[in-house]
């Protein structure tokens, strides 16, 4: 198949779906693909296309750079002289202008995977998304079939737009099993609890570390991942004299990431909006326990793997939180759970995919 995946980030930018984005495009080539990635240009030292992992990206400059609000008239150009080319096009993000231009270029057959919160992460982003959501019905209406990584990202996408309901299926996020059950701790980590991915406020880290300064004095938090909170965090761990307790690795690759994982006891995220986090899944599969916010996407993950995670309120106060990570401690290492694969996740997507393209070679 000729596919086209259209997101407004890519490798080597790091983030959620632009992860979920690049594990399964670089399996569909594996499997005799043909796959393009439309993106957005994120920095001036990227070539305009190149190949990774036999996949073909093409980057389209943006007059106007902004990680959330980007807008390329070059990528819904390219969208609109191309429409026809692909099999399917396959549009990744509602909360990015991405999807948008696939749908106002009419690019058909056209799959969408909104990775829906609902609302934004700043108070001008959350003033947005009420007048942006007649946007979101027509990129809705366009898509032939939508693909969220949870039902309770299918629930609350349901709730604002119900007409979707039957073109929508749920197909989760995925883990690479074999390279994180490969992954070796560290010798002398010691009693280590991690937490990180895109350093933002909504991920709401400042609440970790403040825990931190409540719980047994030998026990660290690793910090992976960067981003704008990155210096306001490392202000309150030495602010809360934490500075030797408190690590902050930033981007590191793969491998290294996964032998973070490998090392902690705990894993812990305080995020206060998510569709699936990977990065849960990923510790699980490396045996750690997990300690997160009560929020739908986590109840839905903990209802997925038998109460493997502990769910603390989205506001607990440190010494509640700090509590919940020490009797985490106290708790055996996590069991094997049924954890998707990557590989089962294209399957499942490219089932999709054979079926749109059947639907519109009739229509």
């Amino acid at each position: 198949m000729r596919i086209a995946m259209v997101s407004a980030h890519y490798a080597p930018f790091a983030g959620g779906v632009e992860s979920h984005v690049e594990e399964i495009a670089k399996r569909l080539a594996d499997r005799g693909q043909t796959v393009e990635i439309l993106t957005h240009h994120d920095s001036p030292g990227l070539a305009d296309a190149e190949i990774r992992d036999s996949v073909l990206v093409r980057r389209h400059r943006v007059p106007v750079p902004s990680q959330h609000f980007a807008l390329s008239p070059a990528l819904w150009a390219t969208l609109r002289r191309e429409r026809h080319r692909y099999d399917v096009v396959h549009a990744h993000g509602y909360h990015s202008a991405a999807p948008l231009a696939a749908a106002m270029a009419g690019a058909s057959p056209m799959v969408f995977t909104p990775h829906y919160h609902g609302t934004g992460h700043s108070p001008l982003r959350k003033a947005i998304h009420i007048p942006y959501r007649a946007a979101g019905a027509a990129i809705a209406a366009r898509s032939r079939h939508i693909i969220c990584v949870s039902r309770a990202e299918a629930d609350l996408f349901l709730t604002h737009f119900p007409s979707a309901r039957p073109r929508l299926t749920v197909i989760p996020n995925g883990v690479d099993l074999g390279r994180i059950t490969g992954a070796r701790p560290f010798p002398d980590a010691g009693p280590v609890v991690v937490t990180g991915g895109r350093l933002q406020s909504y991920k709401q880290i400042d609440r970790i570390i403040e825990a931190m300064a409540l719980t047994a004095p030998d026990l660290r938090l690793v910090v992976t991942g960067d981003g704008p909170e990155r210096g306001a965090l490392e202000a309150l761990a030495e602010e809360r004299g934490l500075r030797e307790r408190v690590r902050f690795i930033g981007r590191v690759e793969t491998d290294l990431l996964y032998r973070w994982y490998a090392s902690a006891e705990v894993f812990c995220s305080m995020s206060s909006n998510e569709a699936m986090p990977v990065t849960i899944l990923e510790l699980l599969a490396a045996g750690a326990r997990v300690v997160a916010s009560d929020i739908p996407a986590h109840r839905d993950i903990r209802d997925r793997t038998a109460g493997a995670i502990s769910l603390v309120p989205l506001d607990a106060e440190p010494g509640v939180l700090a509590s919940a990570l020490e009797l985490a401690l106290k708790e055996s290492p996590a069991s094997a759970q049924q954890i998707p694969t990557w590989d089962e996740v294209t399957t499942q997507t490219l089932d999709v995919y054979r079926s749109v393209a059947r639907a519109a070679a009739v229509t």
